[in-house]
């Protein structure tokens, strides 16, 4: 393996260690080190060609008939890129989506996300291209993947594509998904050669798929997946109830609608509405604060807020 090739798995693990040893968000690092990445690329090669640099090789997911891939690959490859245009549009989905579905799961989700379903999605492109001599390089298989989950996870989440323009209409990412994996398809019957589609479709399933399996996983960080209004239907026994569960499921924001339910069913549980103690165990349910109880006494003495979710 070439020096350059070792610096650029150096900064690989480098950036790893530093996000996780500052709590600073992956996603945002890693933006940087594929930066980084490519930098050393450019640097390598000859007359500025980054497909002949040898970290392209060397760290890009490269197979032949009788020759695997090497099992560094399955990681390194996302990292590597072909171009400015490549480096640029997955730059996108890394910084303008990845953040906030990292900030709710937690680095350690996001991060497993990432790779295995980056790997999952390149497994995809190897087997349909299985015998021919492929070279497989780029992030959009993880962020794919990531994309694929945050449509599971949040489906009522709202964004304008990968482009925050004024202007652009927001749309729930569970329909983006959809819309995605349409156009991926659509790219390989009819779109040019060198677009790794088969990749990007199969990393997009698998993260949609596979996304709830992740968050059963013991781990700390981010906030966890909320818990469906449905499940707490069952005390829903007074009007009052009702139509505050049918608020929260009409909200377009995950933290509005958990802030919401936090705060109804401990106005519920709280004394001076006639709460019952049955009502205030379950609070626990919809993880509600070990102090519920002084601050549901505030609630009787102060004027009640209630977020709301935006209007779209």
């Amino acid at each position: 393996m070439q020096p350059v090739s070792v610096a650029t798995i150096a900064v690989i693990v480098l950036a790893t260690a530093y996000g996780f040893v500052r709590k600073a968000p992956l996603s945002l690092i890693y933006a940087v080190a594929i930066l980084a990445v490519f930098a050393l690329q450019v640097s390598s090669s000859a007359l500025g060609f980054v497909r002949l640099s040898p970290v392209t090789f060397e760290l890009g997911l490269f197979t032949a008939p009788g020759l695997p891939p090497a099992p560094w690959s399955w990681i390194t490859f996302e990292f590597v890129h072909a171009s400015e245009t490549h480096i640029f549009l997955n730059l996108l989905g890394l910084i303008l989506i990845s953040p906030t579905l990292e900030e709710r799961i937690g680095s350690v989700r996001w991060a497993m996300l990432f790779f295995v379903g980056g790997a999952a999605g390149a497994l995809v492109f190897l087997l349909v291209h299985f015998g021919d001599v492929v070279l497989l390089v780029g992030a959009s298989a993880g962020i794919f993947a990531v994309f694929g989950a945050y449509g599971r996870l949040y489906p009522r989440d709202r964004i304008a594509l990968f482009l925050p323009i004024p202007g652009i209409p927001t749309l729930p990412v569970v329909e983006v998904v959809v819309i995605f994996l349409v156009l991926e398809t659509l790219l390989g019957l009819l779109g040019p050669l060198g677009i790794a589609w088969e990749a990007h479709v199969g990393a997009l399933i698998f993260g949609f798929a596979a996304s709830p399996l992740f968050m059963r996983l013991p781990l700390r960080g981010g906030r966890g997946r909320l818990i469906p209004v449905r499940a707490i239907r069952d005390i829903a026994t007074t009007p009052e109830l009702q139509r505050i569960l049918r608020e929260a499921e009409r909200a377009d924001s995950p933290e509005i609608r958990e802030a919401s339910e936090r705060l109804d069913v401990l106005d519920a549980a709280a004394p001076c509405n006639g709460g019952s103690g049955a009502s205030s165990a379950t609070a626990d349910g919809v993880g509600v604060s070990r102090h519920r109880k002084s601050f549901s006494r505030s609630l009787c003495s102060t004027r009640r807020w209630r977020p709301r979710a935006p209007s779209s």
